[in-house]
Order: structure tokens, then sequence, then C-alpha cells
């Protein structure tokens, strides 16, 4: 009778052990998914859908086809979806409807061409609310991949393409929490990744992204297999990688300009906070080399520049950079993330993902604004180098890495360009025409037979490019969007923030 009593005993501690295990895995799931944004309510995006019809933009300035000026009374006619004619004096189709561009200056769609949407929806009206026709998303999932299907077929959004999500090199525990914690792809067995290509390529992804801790055994077997099946890879220069195996692989485009800066750190042998300026001079000598060889190489990297500008405000105080910033729009559950023992993507100060710890010695922040100001500084001499050399370089603003907030963070980016020395027209090429040949997509330019990918402005951003925020509407895809429409997604997104508790 006993040893029935414990046998029982037994069997209900493990049913008490499967029932807390459930409930902890139950706990970590809603935490994980809360933190990426899936329990923010969804705006209904039927309430902002449109058609495509006949449009006529009238006695508007319109942006020449080489950027470098706006051409006066001009008329836009558009019809489903694609640009018919550009000029003065044109007759308008009977059955057009009117927007009167007096004043007003009309630039292509922007491109943001390095953006997280992890579980959001709610971001793709923050994007075309702020003139984001097409945004390249680049850690990708199935859900990335239905809403592309969604917006194609008229849901209201940017154009998608979708990369998949990060890959690195690990295995046991340490990958199934990169998979499930940290949406990474972990990478083990090399005989597996012929297989997983295809099933990439099956899926319909558009490129397969590279991470930093991705071995070089394993890059070199992505390197093939991509080559192999002809779908593009892009992303991290892995860290063990060397230069001189970049220039001739497969990895045509890197994710970051900071990339090379991290490439150079382990060159010098790692820079500190008492040897910046040495650091510079060394990034100064080899940035016309590195920029010579991306250019012989035909290769492309996306700028991220406001990113890496906001690290040494972040560190020096979170409050301060998310005052700057429209974090409003910013979905809850990404900004509030998790413990802040777990870092994901959290933005508020307890959280934040760049904050200095509470105990770091007060003594020893000067030393650390050197280091991060001489790290955005890096950055900033190798993209003057990439300029001068005439390196594709692609608009991009990792948005939703703090500070970044998707589709605002588009008029940051430009304006940190600018900052580095870059024209406003050249700014604006680099996240519209320079994108999209670099796509091989037919938008870009304001011009006959172009997809109809628009934004009209109540200012001239050639002479300001802060004037790019000035939206009166926009048009994607041949679907027009009154300023009073990108005003209501804005408000609905902020509502839909405001309204659940995700705690």
């Amino acid at each position: 009778m006993k040893a029935l009593n414990l046998k029982k005993l037994g069997l209900w501690l493990v049913v008490l052990l499967l029932a807390l295990s459930a409930t902890s895995f139950g706990v970590m799931y809603y935490q994980v998914n809360k933190a990426w944004g899936e329990y923010v309510p969804v705006v209904g995006p039927a309430l902002y859908a449109k058609t495509q019809g006949a449009y006529a933009i009238t006695n508007a300035n319109v942006l020449s086809d080489n950027g470098q000026y706006m051409r006066p009374n001009q008329t836009v006619l558009i019809q489903e979806g694609k640009i018919t004619k550009v000029g003065s004096d044109l007759l308008l189709p009977e059955d057009a409807q009117v927007i009167d561009g007096t004043g007003k200056f009309i630039i292509p769609g922007l491109i943001d061409a390095h953006v997280h949407l992890w579980q959001s929806a709610n971001d793709l009206l923050l994007y075309l609310a702020n003139g984001v026709t097409h945004v390249r998303e680049l850690n990708g999932s199935e859900e990335h991949l239905q809403w592309r299907a969604e917006i194609a077929s008229g849901r209201p959004g940017p154009d998608l393409f979708v990369a998949t999500r990060r890959h690195n090199s690990s295995s046991g525990i340490a990958g199934l929490f990169d998979r499930w914690a940290a949406k990474i792809n972990p990478v083990a067995d090399i005989d597996d990744i012929p297989e997983r290509v295809n099933e990439i390529k099956d899926a319909g992804y558009d490129a397969i992204k590279i991470y930093t801790l991705l071995s070089n055994d394993h890059f070199f077997a992505f390197n093939e297999e991509a080559g192999n099946s002809d779908i593009q890879i892009l992303g991290h220069i892995p860290y063990n990688l060397p230069l001189s195996e970049l220039w001739p692989s497969n990895l045509k485009e890197i994710a970051h300009v900071e990339e090379f800066v991290k490439a150079l750190d382990r060159e010098f042998g790692g820079y500190g906070r008492d040897n910046t300026e040495v650091f510079l001079e060394f990034v100064e000598k080899r940035s016309t080399d590195i920029a010579s060889r991306l250019a012989e190489n035909n290769m492309a990297v996306v700028s991220t520049l406001a990113l890496v500008e906001s690290f040494p405000a972040q560190k020096m105080s979170v409050e301060s950079a998310l005052s700057h910033v429209h974090v409003e729009h910013v979905n809850r559950g990404i900004a509030e993330a998790l413990h802040p023992s777990i870092k994901v993507m959290g933005w508020l100060p307890e959280v934040n993902i760049y904050r200095l710890p509470e105990d770091y010695p007060e003594e020893r922040v000067p030393g650390n604004q050197r280091y991060w100001k001489a790290y955005a500084k890096a950055n900033q001499i190798l993209l003057q180098a990439m300029r001068d050399n005439r390196v594709k370089v692609l608009a991009g603003t990792d948005a939703n890495v703090p500070v970044m907030v998707p589709g605002f963070s588009m008029h940051d980016e430009l304006a940190a360009l600018v900052r580095t020395g870059y024209t406003p027209a050249d700014a604006l090429r680099s996240a519209t025409v320079e994108t999209a040949q670099w796509m091989g997509l037919q938008t870009g330019v304001i011009a006959s037979g172009y997809q109809a990918d628009l934004v009209v402005l109540d200012s001239n951003p050639l002479a300001d490019i802060h004037n790019t925020r000035a939206i009166s509407g926009v048009m994607s895809n041949g679907r027009w969007y009154s300023s009073e429409d990108t005003q209501a997604m804005l408000k609905a997104v902020r509502d839909a923030n405001d309204v659940v508790n995700v705690n």
C-alpha cells in the first residue's frame, strides 16, 4: 500500500511539473511574441483601401529624371498603377480624378532598403503615411510573405521585398533559442545547406540573409548554393571573414556601412576610448581602397547612418534620445520588450538595448562618448569615400531598432546623408532610383511607363532635405492617399498603441 501511495505521489509530481513547464512556456511564448509586436491590435486595412484609378496631378513642380532639378508647371497622368504621361498642357482624360498640384513638389516614392517589420502589421501604414512606397524586410518570415501578397492585391502598404531571417552558426539549445526567441535561423550541419537554399527559394523569399556569427565554412556553402540556385545573399560580413574573401564572393550587398567599420576595427586590432584619433586615421587611409573595391565588384551598401549617429545620444540619455523621435507610433510591445536581462529590441529606458548600465561609473561616460562618436565618424568617413567612388549606396534605416521609427526614420536617414556631404538630390537618389535600379524595379523616376509611386510635398526638398516631411499626399502603385488619409493612418496607429495594455 505504501509503495502504491508513493507511486501515485510520483505521478502527481510529474503532472505538476509538466503543468508548471507548460505554464512557463506559455508565459514565455506570450512575452516573446509581445516583444516582437504581435499583440497590439491591427488597424483594419480595409479602412484605408484604395483602388487604382485614373488621376491627373496638375500644375506641379516635378523632380527631373536625373533628380537634379524641379520641372515647373507639369501634369502627371496616372492610369491603372502606371504613369502614362508627364508634361505641360496635357489633355486631361475625362475620367481622371484631378489633384491640384499648384505650389507643390513631386518626388518618387521613397524606398527604405533595410527595415524590420517583426510582427507589427501597423507599420505598413506608417510607411505609406511617410511617403515610403517600398521597403526591404531583412529578417523575413512567412507572415511577411503573406503581407507581400496581400499588398500586391491592394492592401494598403508599401511594396515588400522579403529576405529570410538572419542565419548564424549555432546548434543545440543555443540554436533553439535563436530560432524561437531571437528570430534567427540557426545553421549547424553544412550538408543541410543545399536543401535549405532550395526551400528558401521555393517559399518565395527574395534573398538569403547572412549574419555576423555565421562560420566561414557555412558562409562559403551558402555562397556556392546561392550562386547555383540564382538567389541573392545579403547581410552582414561574417565575423571571421577577411575582406579579401569578401570581394570575389556572391555577397554583393552589405546591410550596413558599419560592417566595414567593424572589419577595420578587427584589422586595427581593436580601438578603444583612448586611441580614437589613431583609429580614425586608419579608417581614413583604408577608406578609398574599400570604396574602390566595392565599385569594382559592383557591390551595394545600405547606409543606416542615422541609427549609428544615435548611439552616443542613446548612451548618454535614452530619455533625451526618445524625446526627439515619434515614439508614440512605435508598436507598444516592441518598445517595452522583455525583461531588461534579455536583450531583444527594447526602446524604453529600462529595456533599451543601447543604454549604459545604471551602475556605469560617471567618470567613464566621457570616454564612452568618445568611443561611440568615433564609431559614427568612421561610418561618415567610409560613406564619403563611397560617394566619391560612386559606390551604390542604398538609403536604409534598420527601422524598429531604437530609435528608428518606421516610416519617419527614412526622413532622418536622408538628413543624415546630407549632413555627411550628400547633396539633397543625391540623398533622394539613394532613396529612390538608386535602390530601384539595384532591385530591377520600374520605379524611382517620374516618367512614362514607371510605376505610379509618388510623394506630393508642400515644399522643395532640393532646397532643404527636411522638406520631405512636408507631405501633402502619397500615391502608391497608382493608389492615392490624401493628407487627410495619411493623418488618419497615423492617428489610428497611435490609438492602437494607446488602447492596449501589453504588460
